[in-house]
């Protein structure tokens, strides 16, 4: 028996959702639609706008939403750090 073929294993690549210039500057805006366009984030994902802490609200602990409101509310961090240094 010869050697086992190799097998290109494929990672899920994840999307990065990058704080850009253009991401802090839509947060200073307050430009809903544009912030979301630029941060790469699905339309049923909130809003760093909806975001106010980074504990998700009761109703939001299970699921999907669970794991959109830490990744938002870290994006929500980072876009008021950079507001700030503006």
């Amino acid at each position: 028996m010869g050697r086992p073929v190799p097998v290109k294993l494929r990672l899920v690549k994840a999307k990065a959702h990058r704080v850009t210039p253009e991401a802090i500057a839509a947060f200073d805006r307050g430009y809903r639609m544009g912030l979301h366009r630029v941060l790469g984030l699905k339309p049923w994902q909130p809003s760093p706008f909806d975001i106010d802490g980074a504990t998700p609200p009761a109703w939001s602990r299970a699921g999907p939403w669970r794991d959109d409101w830490a990744l938002v509310a870290t994006l929500r961090a980072e876009l008021e750090a950079g507001a700030h240094r503006h």
